[in-house]
């Protein structure tokens, strides 16, 4: 797990990463036009509209001389912060246009450093889910004696997405209850019964609707609980009978039809004790290049059985074990070589079968910690498709790993680094997303440095960044060029938002000799 200064600096630089960047008339567009109830969730870019923060040059000492200046202008100050000398401007101008003409005239007002709209945002999305309280593995808060922060971090994940229609996960387990209103607008008609031979995949057994519920049950519905990916698409794939057991060959066409089905993303295979099998290995090879995410259960017999469960135990599959409440190792969970990753995975509190009431069914097993796990990458391709590229197994794997905490369990047991009983660690959805980035927009995941384990430099310039650019360059092409002495030259002597795409390269609000030097002690060069 990264140390927590890293952190800290990662959570403040995403804060001001949309309004840093591109922000002007583009990032007004999605002024909030109505008040945010409770039952509304911020989306990252949300601003107050005719309310805008400006900053003095100078800070504190020169908020008198700028508030004059605002004053003049027209311009109705209302509020100020004494420490900083940051000031609340309030207009009428709600239109977008009209807000961005103003934020333009805002930064060239005399002696103004920094001007930007007032964002708004949240503590965390907490859903009204009639038993969200108790769905620990979601938010856990110490309830019924467990341990605060023994979750995947779901709430602090939510402020970044919610999920995305786009992604759709395919789950091979006993049917899901179609009639169930968690499910309502979630579960795709495409799927298919392999056990009757048939395209009515209608489960005859709960688990596979439990599995679904932890998955994508909906939220902010009053209703039952909460899924871990409040958006994606739910392709019911039946290869267990109405015993919950199933056959490899049912589950090798199960495989091979997720993977032959354009629209799947994740593949969640919440099956045990399967034995190995060249056949299946070789399907999920081929999900795997056909661009699909496999993730299955470890097992539930304990020490060494994640070696041996299949197909958890394949090195084509993501292997998640089970921990409880106070992040140890479950009882029953599998440990072994095969292990990836923990997730929660006891006493978990999901959608009860065949019931249309809002009650729940709490159940244990990895089967619970693997769909927590494929809803965790659900989020994480809804956030790389925000950001416009894709992601693959590989990917999400390294995102998992750069994510995970470690030593949390029993110190006998989950020492630092990998280990048999907890893998590299408990997935945290919060920490995973926050490094989904592509630095240098090329369309591809940027986690060279940080799946390693040992750095967020992921740059490679010594400094723990997200996606800074190299000194000197504005552009994020990879070289200090005549392109980028072009824009420090254009922009020199102005106040801007600041970072490199405005020209200032120190990060000081202004383009000055600092940054034209910055550029030409780099001129010429590449970015590593």
């Amino acid at each position: 797990m990264f140390a927590e200064r890293s952190l800290r600096r990662r959570r403040q630089s995403d804060s001001f990463k949309v309004s840093r960047t591109a922000c002007a008339a583009a990032c007004l567009v999605s002024l909030v036009s109505a008040p945010i109830t409770s039952a509304q969730q911020l989306q990252p870019g949300m601003h107050i509209p005719g309310e805008f923060i400006v900053l003095p040059d100078g800070g504190a000492r020169a908020a008198d001389v700028v508030r004059a200046s605002l004053d003049a202008a027209g311009f109705d100050v209302a509020d100020r912060d004494v420490i900083g000398g940051a000031m609340l401007v309030r207009v009428n101008d709600v239109d977008p246009a009209e807000a961005a003409a103003t934020l333009e005239a805002l930064r060239r007002t005399p002696g103004v450093r920094l001007a930007e709209p007032n964002g708004l945002g949240s503590g965390g999305l907490v859903p009204n889910d009639s038993f969200f309280a108790s769905q620990w593995h979601l938010r856990n808060t110490g309830q019924n004696f467990g341990t605060p922060g023994a979750d995947v971090d779901a709430t602090a994940a939510w402020t970044i997405t919610t999920g995305s229609p786009d992604v759709t996960i395919a789950v091979l387990d006993s049917g899901s209850d179609f009639a169930h209103p968690e499910f309502a607008g979630r579960l795709s008609g495409a799927g298919y019964d392999f056990v009757a031979e048939d395209a009515d995949p209608e489960g005859d057994h709960p688990h596979g609707t439990w599995v679904a519920g932890v998955i994508a049950a909906n939220a902010n519905n009053s209703f039952a609980v909460a899924g871990v990916d409040h958006a994606a698409q739910i392709l019911t794939i039946k290869v267990l009978n109405s015993n919950n057991s199933g056959s490899t060959f049912d589950q090798i066409q199960g495989v091979n039809f997720a993977a032959a089905a354009p629209e799947v993303d994740v593949i969640n295979l919440s099956l045990i004790n399967y034995p190995a099998s060249g056949a299946l290995d070789l399907a999920m090879a081929d999900a795997r290049a056909a661009g699909k995410i496999v993730i299955a259960c470890a097992g539930n017999s304990g020490i060494g059985n994640a070696d041996v469960s299949w197909p958890g135990a394949s090195t084509n599959s993501i292997s998640v074990g089970a921990t409880d409440r106070n992040d140890r190792r479950a009882s029953f969970s599998a440990t072994g070589a095969a292990l990836d990753f923990v997730a929660p995975g006891s006493v978990i509190t999901t959608t009860r079968w065949q019931s249309s009431s809002n009650t729940t069914a709490s159940v244990s097993g990895c089967s619970f910690a693997t769909p927590l796990s494929a809803g965790v990458a659900g989020l994480l391709l809804a956030r790389a498709e925000a950001l416009g590229f894709t992601l693959d197994h590989d990917d999400v794997y390294r995102l998992f790993r750069a994510g995970a905490e470690d030593q949390v369990g029993r110190a006998s047991e989950d020492v630092a680094g990998r280990d048999d009983f907890h893998g590299w660690g408990r997935i945290n959805a919060y920490e995973s997303l926050l490094v989904v980035a592509d630095c240098n927009a090329n369309g591809v995941l940027d986690l060279t440095d940080i799946a390693l384990g040992t750095s967020d430099d992921l740059d490679g310039d010594g400094v723990p960044d997200e996606c800074a650019l190299c000194p000197g360059d504005t552009n994020g092409d990879g070289l200090v060029n005549a392109d980028d002495l072009l824009a420090v030259l254009g922009a020199f002597g102005t106040s801007v938002p600041g970072g490199p795409t405005d020209g200032d390269l120190t990060g000081d609000g202004v383009v000055n000799a600092d940054d034209l030097l910055a550029v030409l002690g780099a001129f010429g060069s590449g970015c590593s």
